[in-house]
């Protein structure tokens, strides 16, 4: 069965679950990805489920390709990740209206396994990633 969301179609098996939710929105947990091409290469996260939630994302390694993270492996355990190959890796971004000041959360990456569609947003206590990179400088 086709759902829609704001003029976005979508199937049950587009649905990307957050076991836990995410930080400040722990009820909300099942969620859409998808990309408008004129906003590439940012990328957008609806709620399917509750309270219209939604997001902009961007994979950090577009702007910042020395992004490394160190995550442990008890935190990416409830993924089921079987292979590497299947996490995508993105940031929360604030837009601003100057988009020069638009800003990513380095400090919480979402991870998403793309065979299980489970994700998570992990905190990352490393010094050099903040919730606010620069995603233009």
């Amino acid at each position: 069965m086709e759902h829609r969301i704001e003029h976005l179609n979508y199937q049950p098996e587009d649905v990307i679950t957050f076991p836990q939710g995410m930080p400040g929105f722990e009820a909300t947990k099942e969620y859409v990805i998808f990309t408008k091409p004129e906003h590439e290469p940012f990328h957008w996260m609806a709620s399917v489920v509750g309270p219209p939630v939604q997001f902009v994302l961007i994979n950090p390694l577009i702007f910042r390709p020395d992004y490394d993270p160190v995550i442990a492996s008890s935190e990416i355990r409830g993924l089921d990740v079987q292979d590497p190959k299947e996490l995508l890796l993105y940031s929360i971004v604030t837009v601003q209206s100057d988009m020069r000041l638009s800003t990513a959360n380095l400090a919480g990456p979402l991870f998403i396994n793309i065979r299980t569609r489970l994700g998570k947003q992990i905190l990352v206590d490393d010094p050099r990633w903040t919730t606010s990179v620069g995603i233009l400088s």
